[in-house]
């Protein structure tokens, strides 16, 4: 961490040298994360919709009355990402993410792939790939012994949390969310209990590239960004109340500043929503989910504070 501030804040100019920053602290801890029993099932209807479910060994320190499900939305800008980066840190990247929540809390940690815009993505295919992840949690983790009832939380990164985003947010989903959200839980199965965003442009300001029209579309990059859909929802008096839903926005401190202002514009405008805002000291846009079971206090404060947020969020 000590090595990012100068970097500076300039997304592509910070990836190559935060994940070199990073890649011995992970390897020093290669076996532990290699420890968390990890399954992959395919959850959808193309060779791309495979996720990965790391599995506690043990029960949560802290009893909850339903099992608490975390899963992980990757970002990578609407062109790259996958569950396993196959050629980073002898391939531990995002298990590391997984064995953190699963070995030291005992939450269930699912990481799916989802569709780039190389396996033809548009807008809002994130947002169904996600819910076939919650069909997939609904139909399928639900049947597993101990899983019965099960307290759901998403936590989307950059592009991941655009895809949150939409399905929280895009009409599209409406019956999906509304099978998974309660104030209360009256008994078994799915409830969708929180959300943490990290990192995410919430909109783009007047950046027009290829890359956000291709997945935006073209003339539409800020009608479908999150501010966006938020907007056009609130105009015909419906935008979702999620009740029984916490969002958690985290902005790491050496974000780019229009992160910082999209973030706290999509919390100003989102009203009907229990919504907090947090600043993750000392980290940049690549090296949150890096510090995860590296051992470090400092870079991993911050799932401390998520693994915090699932514990207030939980059924009671």
């Amino acid at each position: 961490m000590d090595k990012l501030k100068p970097l500076g804040r300039t997304i592509d100019d910070v990836i190559l040298p935060t994940f070199a920053a990073y890649v011995q602290l992970i390897i020093n801890k290669e076996s532990e994360i290699k420890s968390t029993r990890r399954e992959t099932h395919k959850y959808g209807f193309t060779s791309r919709h495979q996720l990965d479910i790391y599995h506690p060994d043990k029960e949560p320190a802290a009893p909850f009355r339903a099992k608490p499900v975390l899963v992980f939305l990757y970002g990578g800008g609407f062109v790259g990402g996958d569950k396993v980066n196959q050629g980073f840190a002898h391939s531990l990247v995002f298990g590391n993410l997984g064995h953190f929540f699963a070995s030291r809390y005992g939450f269930t940690v699912v990481i799916p792939d989802y569709r780039l815009t190389s396996h033809g993505a548009r807008y809002p295919s994130g947002g169904e790939d996600l819910k076939l992840v919650v069909d997939w949690v609904k139909t399928s983790l639900s049947q597993k012994q101990g899983y019965e009832s099960i307290d759901l939380f998403i936590l989307g990164n950059s592009a991941g949390g655009i895809h949150a985003t939409t399905y929280l947010l895009d009409p599209a989903f409406k019956e999906s969310r509304e099978s998974v959200v309660a104030k209360e839980r009256t008994g078994a199965g799915v409830l969708l209990r929180g959300v943490v965003l990290l990192g995410v442009p919430f909109h783009w300001g007047g950046e027009d590239n290829a890359i956000l029209r291709a997945y935006l579309g073209e003339g539409k990059i800020y009608e479908n960004s999150s501010i966006g859909v938020l907007e056009r929802e609130k105009k015909k008096g419906a935008d979702p109340a999620l009740p029984g839903v916490k969002i958690s926005i985290l902005v790491s401190e050496l974000d780019p500043d229009l992160i910082y202002d999209s973030s706290k514009q999509f919390r100003e405008e989102w009203k009907t929503a229990d919504i907090t805002y947090d600043v993750l000291e000392g980290h940049n846009h690549i090296s949150p989910q890096l510090g995860l079971s590296t051992g470090i206090e400092k870079e991993e404060a911050w799932g401390v504070q998520v693994a915090e947020f699932i514990k207030s969020g939980a059924t009671k």
